[in-house]
């Protein structure tokens, strides 16, 4: 199948809204490619059905172009399969005016417009238009709608570990000194004193826990500033130094090119930066490599930077990468797998977003976009 990627590269990682053109007719298929690439979006193409059936990818679409009559038959045919393969796209009908009848057949099937040959190229403009910001706004409210379930979760969770974790520390803070007396009875008994030794760290891991989660929990409050995203990535490093000793690693920023300049809460994004190289070194066997890259991009017509870090570690199965930002989600022996998750809510709350490139041949690489200034 012919792909056509616009010229805007800011936006191939991001990217533009996406669809597919199913239309046999080759110069018709190559106008309505130039045309629709003028505009932004990232064109697929298909000259039947059936190729289309073979190659799409059914989940990316908003918008479906189809020709009502195919080499392989009509639309009114192909209609309530790309109802099931593309739910989320809406399906634009091209026709002749021969056709006419079979195109609004076609609108009673579930296609949401028709456009009579030769298409005018404003026409198709103004109606994907439309069906763009309807699409967008459709996402919009969805995104509201889980940043308020999401946000009643965890104003639940937040006022149950809140009262959990006050019993819980005075409860620890007895039994806390109860073993620090034990202690000193028991000088001189080796087997005994480790025990307790034992104990008195699971308490501390156990108090460790319920502050983490509850700090999970809490609202984030951001306290933005203009910052060199370069300062904060090597200070985070830095910080890191006694996590890293006696290990072989090595650590690369872009050496020449402008630095990220974003707002940005310093203490949280250090938060998440130290997340990602924390999991780096435990997954990675020495020689450990860590390279950070950024580029301009847009986000939602928006300027961004897009930052990387990648690493060489053994890389993420596919479930790995569909839960790593999942609270208690962690493939490490001991954590709470909290890391990732409050790393999402930080990046959430800077309007960005944090990803795993799923195309990453070896080892992880994260993807975080943040606004520019």
């Amino acid at each position: 199948m012919p792909q056509h990627s616009a010229e805007t590269t800011d936006c191939d990682v991001l990217g533009p809204l996406s669809l597919l053109v199913v239309e046999d007719d080759p110069d018709t298929r190559s106008n309505l490619i130039d045309i629709l690439e003028m505009d932004g979006y990232r064109v697929q193409a298909a000259e039947t059905f059936g190729q289309a059936l073979r190659e799409a990818r059914w989940d990316e679409y908003f918008a479906i172009v189809l020709d009502r009559k195919l080499p392989d038959g009509n639309s009114e045919n192909f209609l309530p399969q790309l109802r099931q393969l593309a739910p989320q796209a809406a399906i634009v009908i091209v026709t002749g005016y021969e056709d006419l009848t079979g195109a609004i057949a076609a609108l009673r099937n579930g296609a949401s417009d028709y456009l009579i040959k030769p298409v005018d190229a404003d026409t198709l403009r103004a109606r994907l238009r439309q069906l763009a910001e309807k699409r967008q706004a459709e996402l919009a409210l969805k995104t509201a709608n889980a940043r308020l379930l999401q946000a009643e979760r965890l104003a639940a969770i937040g006022q149950m570990m809140t009262g959990l974790v006050h019993e819980s520390r005075n409860a620890l803070q007895r039994s806390e000194a109860c073993l620090e007396m034990l202690g000193l009875n028991l000088q001189g008994q080796a087997d005994s004193l480790d025990l307790v030794a034992r104990v008195q760290k699971a308490q501390k891991k156990l108090h460790e826990l319920f502050e983490e989660v509850r700090n999970y929990a809490a609202p984030i409050k951001l306290q933005r500033a203009d910052h060199e995203l370069r300062d904060l990535l090597e200070e985070t490093w830095e910080n890191l130094v006694w996590t890293r000793q006696g290990r072989t690693v090595s650590f690369h920023l872009p050496q020449s090119g402008p630095s990220p300049h974003c707002s940005v809460d310093a203490s949280r994004l250090e938060q998440v930066f130290r997340n990602i190289f924390e999991n780096s070194l435990a997954a990675c066997a020495d020689p450990v490599r860590i390279d950070v890259a950024w580029k301009r991009a847009t986000l939602d017509g928006r300027p961004v930077w897009q930052l990387s870090i990648a690493d060489n570690g053994p890389g993420m199965s596919p479930e790995q990468r569909q839960k790593i930002f999942e609270p208690f989600f962690t493939t490490k022996p001991t954590g709470t797998g909290l890391g990732m998750a409050i790393s999402k809510r930080i990046i959430d709350e800077h309007d960005g977003t944090i990803a795993v490139n799923e195309s990453c041949a070896e080892g992880t690489e994260i993807v975080i976009t943040l606004p520019a200034v």
